[in-house]
């Protein structure tokens, strides 16, 4: 059995559907929240990651870096790191100051998720086109390396413009912390593969996952990089108790809430919306389809293996049947989704940690 290392991914959901986003219970979510990557780290997580997201409840981390100064602040050990900073939304040159000060604040323990989003929502009330997602994170990107890479940046470009400027202060890290970005198209596996960026995946059952990790590594050899599984991440919801139908019961609500809250994020309103998605944005075409013929239930996405619930040797012989078949050398456990309560994920994270990371940190076969 292949070494893993096991993250954790939690976007922070809004779990109190109908009532207002207000008031001192923002600051209890915030406080559950923390309370569990502390725990994280005691466990032997390996990292935390945090996403971004915009005017909605499925993310109260529309600023995963504010979040990420504060855990910097009260962990030692576990790497942190946002997948994503959604860089088409943000200004560059902030980001990569933004950067520098979280590496100094974890003393070197950040790691760098970026890419453009997928909510389509999200880039109509910003008012972008859906088009300019792509080439606004490209040349956010190489902006960033630019400040990273050079003690005076010049930089003329379609979207930013920045004259003779010095980033200060300067990460620890060097040249700079990790740079990993998202992979969903298969544009994105080439160039990804091409740029020598790791890459993290999600909602992908694990035959296309498999095909997805075969063509990044494929070209990772044609451009004469390691082809080595700790440069692909695969995100997965998890949840353990104590018996696989406790886990199934606990988890069934919260997972039809999840679908709700991503529904109402991220997914066009119409047919008609997702069949005009211009050509650089084709590919979510297929990706939001299930959502139009309701292919989505919580039976399908255990049985697909998007969701990986059960008591601890089910969840650890479903992650080595998954790690087997498609090849990923992290998974990010995403043990925190939809109204899942703060008791319940604190000890389906404890279980996880003492009864299943442990299989994978030994040569020790699963029978």
């Amino acid at each position: 059995m292949e070494y893993l290392e096991f993250s954790i991914f939690d976007l922070v959901h809004w779990p109190h559907a109908g009532q207002k986003l207000e008031g001192e219970e923002q600051i209890q979510i915030y406080e559950n929240h923390m309370e569990e990557w502390l725990l994280a780290e005691r466990m032997g997580f390996d990292t935390i990651w945090l996403g971004e997201h915009h005017f909605t409840e499925y993310s109260m981390t529309p600023s995963p870096n504010i979040m990420l100064s504060t855990l910097a602040q009260r962990t030692k050990n576990i790497k942190i790191g946002n997948m994503i900073n959604a860089l088409n939304f943000n200004d560059p040159w902030r980001m990569a100051e933004e950067f520098a000060m979280l590496d100094i604040l974890s003393k070197g323990r950040l790691l760098i998720g970026l890419g453009r989003s997928a909510d389509v929502l999200e880039y109509e009330k910003f008012g972008m086109p859906l088009e300019d997602g792509r080439p606004r994170f490209k040349e956010g990107l190489e902006l960033i390396k630019k400040a990273f890479s050079q003690e005076v940046v010049d930089h003329d470009g379609q979207f930013f413009y920045v004259k003779g400027g010095s980033l200060t202060p300067r990460p620890i890290q060097k040249p700079y912390p990790q740079i990993y970005t998202t992979c969903l198209s298969p544009e994105t596996h080439a160039w990804a593969a091409k740029e020598g960026y790791p890459v993290s995946t999600l909602f992908l059952p694990p035959d296309r996952a498999s095909e997805s990790y075969n063509t990044y590594m494929s070209e990772r050899k044609k451009n004469n990089l390691e082809v080595d599984p700790k440069n692909y991440l695969m995100a997965r919801h998890v949840y353990v108790a104590e018996t696989k139908e406790k886990a199934m019961e606990d988890a069934k609500e919260p997972m039809l809430e999840f679908l709700r809250l991503f529904q109402n994020a991220a997914v066009p309103d119409t047919q008609e919306e997702l069949d005009s998605f211009p050509e650089n944005f084709k590919f979510f075409t297929q990706f939001f389809a299930p959502f139009f013929g309701g292919e989505l239930t919580y039976e399908g996405l255990i049985e697909s293996g998007l969701f990986i619930c059960g008591d601890p040797e089910t969840v650890a012989e479903e992650i080595q049947f998954q790690q087997e078949q498609i090849g990923f050398g992290q998974l990010m456990c995403w043990m925190s989704f939809g109204n899942l309560s703060h008791n319940k994920v604190m000890n389906s994270m404890e279980l996880f940690g003492k009864h299943v990371m442990p299989k994978f940190k030994s040569s020790v076969k699963i029978s």
